[in-house]
């Protein structure tokens, strides 16, 4: 095992024993659970509201990106928990997971507030601003710090992950214990009286559990983990940019 730089003891065991309790106590295993649960909220939404061919393909497809999530958190877990920098680490956690929160309660606005247009639009847009802003100007920050892009692409994309994962498991966790607060949105039963008849959805509850339920993953994959990871080489670019001239000017 590599040891922590510039803390090297000699001895080995002590290194395993703490690099073991960094693996067991930091937010990284918050971010695992959270995975895992979404994994197990999957097959319920499943079981009681897939209707035909088309909702279990879309199950099916979602339980194998959240899968596929906790592989990776699971293969990577030792590397990512590295002591190279476990405040680092942390703190884009965190960042993630408070970032998460921020689609926690946006989820919870629209859904148990249930807020009339246009103002559910505003809401959305500014949750949604805030919680890029933050991505970004935390990619910059870490690529300036670190004078890599790569630094910041990562940082970028974990953060968005995390955040999406978070965002993931509320839409599920909406659909298998709060579906009566997504039936009585008054915009929701709107939409089910025009569109209700067109579908092959036998009830309310269960066109809306699937369209709850894309939203989950459009949350965690396209507004987490790409939109990180595009904020990340933006933001990376930026902050390594400014990293250089600065060095320059220092060294000029």
């Amino acid at each position: 095992m590599r040891p922590p730089l510039g803390r090297f003891t000699g001895d080995k065991t002590k290194n395993t024993m703490s690099d073991t309790r960094y693996s067991q106590t930091t937010p990284f295993t918050a971010v695992f659970v959270i995975a895992i649960t979404s994994v197990a909220l999957v097959p319920i939404v499943a079981v009681l509201y897939s209707y035909d061919t088309l909702s279990m393909i879309e199950s099916g497809i979602g339980f194998t990106i959240l899968l596929a999530t906790v592989g990776f958190l699971w293969f990577y877990r030792k590397r990512l928990n590295e002591p190279r920098n476990p405040v680092a680490l942390d703190r884009t956690t965190i960042v993630g997971i408070v970032l998460g929160l921020l689609w926690f309660i946006e989820i919870g606005i629209n859904n148990l507030i249930a807020p009339p247009l246009p103002l559910r639009d505003i809401i959305d847009n500014a949750f949604w601003a805030a919680i890029a802003l933050a991505i970004f100007v935390l990619a910059i920050v870490s690529a300036y710090q670190t004078g890599s892009i790569l630094h910041g692409m990562k940082v970028g994309a974990w953060s968005g992950l995390v955040s999406g994962l978070l965002a993931c498991w509320t839409a599920l966790s909406l659909i298998v214990f709060g579906i009566d607060f997504i039936t009585r949105d008054p915009l929701n039963v709107a939409e089910w009286v025009v569109r209700g008849a067109d579908t092959q959805a036998p009830t309310m509850a269960a066109y809306f559990a699937f369209e709850t339920f894309a939203g989950a993953f459009l949350h965690l994959v396209v507004l987490g983990l790409v939109m990180g990871g595009l904020l990340g080489v933006i933001g990376g670019f930026i902050g390594e940019s400014v990293g250089q001239v600065r060095r320059r000017m220092q060294g000029s």
